[in-house]
């Protein structure tokens, strides 16, 4: 069984904590968005308005938080 990345863990409450965009590589594919909601074992991503993604934190293998980026940058490029 896998185990959770406290590291990840950490930058993931942070993004949630200061409305960053992330961006999070889960089993070997990329997802960027807003960190909705986080739980001991679960990130809510949102992708786009209205669409969360659940996502286990065992398959997370790498987080990126995007300083110069608000949370609405994602939501006026995905209007394109």
């Amino acid at each position: 069984m896998k185990r959770i990345s406290q590291p990840i863990k950490r930058l993931l409450q942070s993004a949630y904590q200061n409305n960053q965009v992330a961006t999070l590589i889960f089993n070997n594919v990329t997802y960027t968005g807003t960190v909705d909601f986080i739980s001991a074992s679960t990130v809510y991503l949102g992708l786009a308005a209205g669409a969360s993604q659940e996502i286990p934190l065992t398959g997370i293998s790498q987080v990126k938080l995007h300083q110069l980026h608000s949370w609405w940058h994602l939501y006026e490029n995905s209007r394109q």
